[in-house]
């Protein structure tokens, strides 16, 4: 039904984000073997590593370190040139538990897809919009050919300056936009279903708003904020009485684990598995077995692995120097983190930011 109220010139784009790309063929492949113990081992056996690394594929059995689980605003937005990043989920990538310090925006185009926010599981069908809160824990599931789920990040300041208009006269999303802004959330999501007379038009809409991000020029930033606050305006109009939400304390509900792991993120320049002791009351070898169960790694592997990490998004996402860089991450001196790089992804951190960067400025 879609497709024939598309216009020919959005055809081929509505075309491409219905076909599998090499990253969702891989992912199809691996989700269909992962029932069976010994297909899923003999399909791991010939992953090419270096290759998934490349690719930044998330295979938590042989690439656990490749997961981030928290994004920050100034690591996202590489070199404050974007202030909007849109992206297709990938279909059958697997599910990760992760947060973000800014707002996600989740659409549903086509098909369903399964959520599990803070630890309350829900599903969503097309024309579902989800702002997830900064700081809340979420997966996201999309397993089949027909569904397309689009995933909208945006910088606070660029959030704020599209949200604080549209908060009038709605108590419930100022509580909520609010909260996010300024750190105190008792709102883990709100959302708006549009599954009714309004649903192509908002599909049209997101169809355009995708289209401009991938058409990017210098004026798509400041066009793609009047396209969102178009579309979250209208969604608000026509679905305000379908809102949906979640109140919590914002100290509830964080699985103790994960509290390890933002500790050991925040902490990454010098901390050490006795620091973690300390500060959660555990001891030392209950919070050594926590971070085993939680990661497959010992403590000082999955710090090395963390700061590793790290380093990558920042070389890539930042302009800092090396030198900076390994201030940063605690390590005794450049040299000492340019070893730890090195040993660890056989390249320079140098060369690592060379071929990171380049194909996307020569593209």
């Amino acid at each position: 039904m879609l497709r024939y109220y598309i216009m020919a010139d959005l055809g081929k784009t509505l075309n491409e984000l219905f076909e599998l790309n090499e990253d969702e063929k891989f992912y199809k492949d691996y989700f269909e073997v992962s029932a069976s113990s010994g297909q899923l081992k003999k399909f791991l056996d010939k992953v090419d590593l270096d290759d998934a690394i490349r690719r930044h594929l998330i295979i938590p059995e042989l690439l656990p370190d490749i997961i981030s689980y928290e994004m920050n605003d100034d690591e996202y937005f590489k070199d404050n040139d974007r202030n909007v990043f849109i992206s297709k989920h990938n279909r059958y990538t697997p599910p990760f538990l992760h947060k973000h310090d800014f707002f996600e925006i989740i659409f549903v185009f086509t098909g369903h897809c399964s959520q599990t926010i803070s630890t309350t599981r829900k599903d969503f069908t097309e024309g579902d919009l989800i702002f997830i809160a900064p700081g809340v824990y979420h997966t996201m599931e999309v397993f089949d050919d027909n569904s397309i789920v689009f995933n909208i990040l945006l910088r606070k300041s660029t959030f704020s300056q599209m949200f604080i208009p549209l908060m009038k006269g709605n108590n419930l999303l100022n509580e909520f936009f609010s909260e996010g802004l300024y750190h105190s959330q008792q709102i883990d999501y709100v959302i708006f279903h549009s599954g009714g007379e309004h649903l192509i038009d908002s599909q049209k809409e997101m169809l355009n708003v995708y289209h401009e991000h991938l058409f990017h020029d210098a004026f798509s930033d400041q066009v793609l904020v009047g396209m969102l606050t178009q579309l979250s305006a209208k969604m608000m109009r026509h679905y305000r009485n379908t809102v949906e939400s979640s109140y919590r304390d914002k100290n509830e509900h964080q699985p103790e684990n994960f509290k390890v792991m933002h500790y050991m993120q925040s902490h990454l320049e010098d901390v050490t598995l006795q620091d973690i002791a300390d500060h959660f009351g555990f001891s030392l070898s209950y919070c050594s077995r926590l971070i085993k169960s939680t990661t497959g790694q010992s403590f000082n592997d999955w710090k090395r692995l963390l700061r590793i990490q790290k380093a990558e998004r920042l070389l890539v996402n930042t302009q800092k120097s090396v030198a900076d860089i390994s201030e940063i991450l605690g390590y005794e001196n450049p040299e000492t983190f340019i070893r730890a790089f090195k040993k660890e992804l056989h390249i320079t951190p140098a060369k690592y930011r060379s071929r990171e960067i380049t194909p996307k400025t020569n593209s």
